[in-house]
C-alpha cells in the first residue's frame, strides 16, 4: 500500500473533489450548520444572490444533493439524512455522508464539531471533537480513516468517493478492508484531522466563498 504525503493528499482532494469547486454546495452546508433545518432553494439562491433557475442547473451538476418530499435541500455532505457519522456543529444534531467529510468540514466552518462515527469492521462507536485549532478527546486513539484518492475530477462524489471513507478502531480491524481497495490509505486518525486541516487550507486559498465567482469551476 503506497502512502503519499499528506501535502500530496490534500492537494488532489482539493483539486478533484466538487464539494472543493462548487460553490452552490458549499452554501449549502454552511447554511445546513448554521439553521440545522431543511433549506428552501430560494432561499440558497438569495443568499448567492442568483436566481432559483441558475441555482437549479448547477444543482444538476451536484445529483448527489439531496431533497425532502417538499422539495427542500436537506444534504450536500453535511446532511439531515442519519448515516453512521454523526456530526454535532453549532448547536444541531446532523450527520455526513462518509468519514472524511467530519475532519473536513470543522476546518471549512471554522466551528467546533463532536463527531460520533462507528468502525466499519465492528460497529463500535468512535467518538470526538475537532476544533479549528485541532482534535481533542478522540477514542479510540487507535483508530483510523481510509480514504481513495480521486485520480480525476469526481462528480459523483458519494458514489466514488465517500463511499470509500471510513473509520476503523484499529489498523488491523481495517487489513481485510484495505484487501479488497488496494489503492486506498488508511490514516491514523491524527494524520486524517491534519489532512482536513491541510485540504480546507487549500480549498479555502483556491475557492473563496465569493457568490460572484462561478458556481461550478469551468476546469473539467
Amino acid at each position: 500500500m503506497n502512502q503519499p504525503s499528506l501535502e500530496l493528499l490534500a492537494d488532489q482532494l482539493a483539486a478533484h473533489l466538487d464539494c472543493t469547486r462548487n460553490l452552490a454546495c458549499q452554501k449549502i452546508f454552511q447554511l445546513l450548520a448554521e439553521t440545522g433545518q431543511p433549506l428552501a432553494p430560494m432561499d440558497v439562491a438569495s443568499r448567492l444572490q442568483i436566481s432559483p433557475e441558475r441555482l437549479a442547473a448547477h444543482l444538476s451538476h451536484a445529483p448527489d444533493t439531496e431533497f425532502d418530499g417538499e422539495g427542500k435541500i436537506i444534504g450536500w455532505g453535511i446532511t439531515l439524512v442519519p448515516t453512521q457519522h454523526q456530526f454535532w456543529v453549532k448547536g444541531h444534531s446532523l450527520f455526513t455522508w462518509c468519514a472524511f467529510d467530519t475532519v473536513l468540514f470543522p476546518y471549512l466552518l471554522q466551528a467546533k464539531a463532536q463527531v460520533r462515527s462507528l468502525c466499519q469492521t465492528t460497529g463500535r462507536p468512535i467518538i470526538f471533537s475537532v476544533t479549528p485549532e485541532g482534535i481533542i478527546d478522540f477514542a479510540p486513539a487507535t483508530s483510523v480513516l481510509s480514504l481513495t484518492l480521486p485520480s480525476a475530477r469526481c462528480e459523483c462524489v458519494r458514489g466514488t468517493f465517500c463511499a470509500q471513507s471510513h473509520f476503523f478502531q484499529t489498523m488491523e480491524m481495517a487489513l481485510p478492508w484495505i484487501t479488497l481497495h488496494p489503492e486506498a490509505v488508511l490514516l491514523p486518525i491524527e494524520e486524517a484531522i491534519a489532512l482536513g486541516h491541510l485540504t480546507a487550507q487549500m480549498v479555502s486559498g483556491k475557492f473563496p466563498l465569493e457568490p460572484e465567482m462561478p458556481l461550478i469551476s469551468s476546469e473539467s
